[in-house]
């Protein structure tokens, strides 16, 4: 062996040493790898898919008229079986909760038509002023001004934040009193939580419902100074009623949609027709 293969023996023997280590690693590797995908093929659990399938069955117009923020969360809420409820959607309608009961393999839910009530007819014929009013022309920013320009501390201001909130044009402002179309409404609930004196409620869509439109809660002399047409708590539509569907809340008459029969007997006897029939 030559002076020069001696020298560079040991650098040979390094390097043999630095391959052989890397074959190694790379056998470890190519070992650990093929592990991996064997046992992530065998033993990987599916995505649960419900979610989205549920999602395509909506309307996606995320109008939260479910209860939910959005379609995707109340698509989320079905599919963990959180919420069972198929007929929520507001916007989709029966056929939304047809599709929906298809889907779970249910028997089709009834779905029951709501819309959005003011329950409120002070306009500006019915109530007086008591001060002429010249800020921001918002709800909100009224009411905290002495409670308003109205006599009635309880009724519509009629400045639209209401009508603002709406995407669907469903309310207008007539005479300082906010109204909402049955036609357009779809019971998303976002002029309910836009109404700052909590006046809209959603209730069931029936062309012959009968509401109190009236939130005012004091006594009736009180009432009868600031609005012509609110509930002065005489408590006759309580008594007439054959079902027992009125009771009196703080001096004021509500109507229990489930109980009532429709008779017309409270509308009839109502003295100042704080009860409305229809819509």
């Amino acid at each position: 062996m030559s002076v020069f293969n001696l020298l560079t023996l040991p650098l040979q023997l390094a390097v043999m040493d630095v391959v052989v280590a890397i074959l190694i690693v790379t056998g470890i590797a190519i070992v650990m790898g093929a592990l991996i995908l064997i046992v992530f093929h065998f033993f990987s659990v599916q995505g649960d898919t419900r979610e989205e399938e549920i999602v395509e069955l909506l309307p996606g117009v995320n109008c939260g008229g479910c209860g939910y923020s959005g379609c995707q969360a109340y698509a989320a809420a079905l599919a963990s079986e959180k919420d069972t409820d198929l007929s929520r959607c507001t916007a989709g309608g029966q056929e939304t909760a047809n599709s929906l009961a298809h889907y779970f393999g249910h028997a089709a839910a009834k779905f029951v038509p709501k819309m959005a009530i003011v329950h409120c007819q002070g306009s500006q014929d019915q109530v007086r002023v008591k001060y002429q009013y010249t800020g921001s022309m918002d709800c909100r920013t009224a009411t905290e001004l002495f409670g308003g320009p109205g006599s009635c501390a309880y009724g519509c201001l009629g400045y639209g934040d209401c009508y603002r909130a709406c995407k669907y044009d469903a309310i207008t402002i007539d005479n300082g009193l906010a109204h909402i179309h049955p036609e357009k409404c779809i019971a998303c609930g976002a002029c309910v939580k836009a109404c700052p004196r909590h006046l809209i409620q959603i209730e069931p869509k029936y062309s012959d419902l009968y509401t109190v439109r009236c939130m005012n809660p004091e006594p009736g002399a009180s009432v009868r100074q600031s609005c012509n047409i609110g509930c002065i708590g005489c408590g006759l539509c309580v008594k007439n009623c054959p079902s027992e569907a009125i009771h009196m809340e703080e001096k004021r008459a509500v109507i229990d949609v489930d109980k009532c029969t429709h008779c017309n007997r409270c509308y009839e006897v109502c003295p100042t027709k704080a009860i409305v029939k229809g819509l």
